[in-house]
């Protein structure tokens, strides 16, 4: 079946690249929403832990809750407002998010009696998603600080351009950031945690480490863009994707392959058809474009990659069934060079690959 190989030695390799950058202070907390970019939140989170990770971020009631089921005991922060099931994360002692008035309110009628909330505000300095601006983020602290068995346990914002060469945009969003800090200080709020750096925050913006940072993407071996790969040392992918032949023919000259006959062979040519499909995440944009890895040589993808096969031409290789074709990995094609070719970015590539796929883990 089509298995994704994940790497933890190269996961344990790339937290400790990314702490290198760190100055004395900051401590991570590991970006793992959307199923740790398709790694398995569970067992990554594990894994991280034994690293001494001590926080991780999810997108969702879900995966907060998730993780505690997986034995997961560090601080889960759910990084987006929740408006159910607030009461079971409390429990849980998960960490809220609180993106404006609505959100409190929210959380404030489903809490059970008695349940204590650890809340992080979130200051909208420039992204325009979730937030309030400065101002208000300022006046809504001041509500929360006032509010019985509600600890304000952190203030944050979010990076729109930190992966950019025009460093303008971030210079301002860490000031506006900066701003709204030294507000709270002058009226005499001491917030125990801030935070802002993303990846691209990490890796380019030192200045903006604060209390935590929140590496995703580069976590995985990745990085946000080509623009920070000069500063830090190589990354290592952590994913390998690999599915295998279950079919192989010989076909002839102008005979064509897949839905609209969109490839015919140039020749007498093997086509293997391999069990990975656009239903397991891998992008129907890389029909006829992309390559992947059979015994070590690269081989087009030819024809329009199907729901659930895609297929291959593999030259004068010996290919049987059950062979198996690597799509993308640390030896190439890695998710990042199959996401320009399909026009997206790896974070998206990583995230498609679905349920139907297996993961096996190896330290």
């Amino acid at each position: 079946m089509p298995t994704a190989f994940i790497d933890l030695a190269a996961l344990r390799y790339n937290l400790a690249q990314l702490r290198q950058l760190l100055r004395p202070g900051p401590a991570v907390m590991a970006m793992v929403k959307a199923d740790a970019y398709g790694h398995g939140a569970g067992p990554v989170a594990l894994a991280l832990m034994r690293c001494g990770v001590t926080w991780f971020g999810v997108a969702t009631p879900t995966e907060a809750l998730a993780l505690r089921k997986a034995g997961v005991t560090g601080n889960i922060l759910v990084l987006m407002p929740v408006y159910r099931d607030a009461a079971a994360l409390l429990e849980q002692e998960i960490a809220l998010t609180i993106s404006d008035k609505r959100s409190l309110t929210a959380l404030l009628e489903q809490r059970r009696p008695g349940q204590r909330a650890r809340v992080h505000l979130e200051v909208d300095t420039g992204m325009g998603r979730l937030g309030l601006p400065p101002e208000g983020a300022v006046r809504l602290a001041e509500q929360l600080a006032r509010t019985p068995d509600v600890m304000l346990e952190g203030l944050f914002t979010h990076f729109a351009c930190a992966d950019e060469p025009d460093r303008s945009f971030t210079d301002g969003q860490i000031a506006r950031f900066q701003q709204a800090l030294s507000e709270l200080k002058r009226r005499g709020l001491t917030v125990p945690l801030t935070h802002a750096a993303n990846s691209a925050g990490v890796l380019a913006y030192p200045e903006a480490h604060f209390d935590l940072v929140r590496p995703g993407i580069a976590l995985y071996g990745y990085h946000p863009s080509p623009l920070t790969k000069p500063l830090s040392p190589d990354l290592k992918p952590v994913m390998t994707l690999s599915a295998p032949v279950i079919f192989v023919k010989r076909i002839k000259a102008g005979q064509s392959i897949s839905y609209g006959a969109t490839w015919r062979a140039p020749h007498d040519a093997t086509i293997a058809t391999v069990r990975l499909g656009y239903a397991d995440g891998y992008p129907r944009a890389l029909s006829n474009r992309a390559q992947v890895r059979l015994h070590g040589t690269l081989c087009p993808v030819v024809g329009r990659v199907c729901m659930d096969q895609l297929m291959v031409e593999v030259g004068a290789l010996e290919v049987n069934i059950g062979d198996r074709v690597t799509l993308f990995g640390p030896e190439g094609p890695t998710a990042e060079e199959l996401a320009q070719l399909a026009g997206t970015i790896p974070y998206e590539l990583l995230t498609r690959i679905g349920e139907r796929v297996e993961r096996s883990y190896a330290e």
